[in-house]
């Protein structure tokens, strides 16, 4: 692992040993995790011949981390502020990094879903977009926090605000794209990821789309989920098949 720190970020390289498939993947963490709970995917992933970057996220890790991530006025105070400063982050950290969009595929889990998704529309440029229990309609998806957590509608300017980032409505590269969730989760509804399937899939707008649901999980990345990515990745970027996953 090689730790980038550039101008303004820092990143954990982690680069194949294997044959190069000519491709990154990019990974954002969850709210409230960090880096160093992806290493072992990290390393991982490299053994296909993909390098790999966990990029810091703000508010997390060395980049001025918050008390206590999981308090409840902490996560609605910052989680949308965290999402949208990282999706305004990213052309800067490829910049500084040397690394073409065109070489990336973006993937989050949970919060990082979100990230990733935001990231993949405004760039149009991507190779491919992995959301693990992510959503990709931002709008919706705040609804159902408010109303799980009794909270009041979004004021219009909230609304409008959010809109800028929200996947759903905007143009979506034909990159293929893995939507995976659980169909027990119950801190990330799947209404989400259903509804940005829907908007995705209506009046043929993108056809390179695979939805994968895990019948017993709630809100994890389960060993099911990893053999189904390394599956989608091995299939659609054209990995070496000698190289197994155990």
């Amino acid at each position: 692992m090689k730790k980038a720190i550039t101008k303004q970020f820092v990143s954990h390289i982690y680069n194949s040993e294997q044959k190069s498939v000519g491709k990154t993947i990019m990974i954002f963490h969850g709210w409230g995790s960090s880096v160093n709970n992806y290493i072992e995917l990290a390393n991982l992933l490299s053994t296909f011949g993909f390098r790999v970057i966990l990029p810091e996220i703000v508010f997390h890790d060395s980049r001025n981390k918050l008390g206590n991530h999981f308090a409840k006025e902490v996560t609605q105070e910052y989680f949308w502020k965290v999402i949208m400063k990282t999706i305004d982050e990213a052309n800067h950290i490829l910049e500084e990094l040397d690394i073409r969009k065109e070489e990336v595929i973006l993937m989050g889990v949970s919060m990082g879903g979100f990230i990733a998704n935001g990231i993949f529309v405004n760039g149009h440029k991507f190779a491919g977009l992995i959301n693990v229990n992510g959503s990709g309609s931002f709008l919706l998806s705040e609804e159902i926090f408010r109303e799980n957590d009794h909270r009041p509608e979004m004021t219009t300017d909230e609304i409008n605000v959010l809109r800028e980032y929200d996947p759903k409505g905007k143009k979506t590269k034909s990159s293929p794209i893995l939507l995976m969730h659980g169909e027990q989760d119950t801190v990330v509804s799947i209404e989400g990821q259903k509804n940005y399937l829907t908007y995705l899939t209506e009046g043929n707008r993108i056809h390179d789309v695979v939805f994968n649901t895990y019948k017993d999980v709630n809100h994890s990345f389960s060993e099911e989920m990893i053999e189904n990515l390394i599956q989608w990745l091995i299939k659609k970027f054209h990995v070496d098949k000698g190289v197994t996953y155990n």
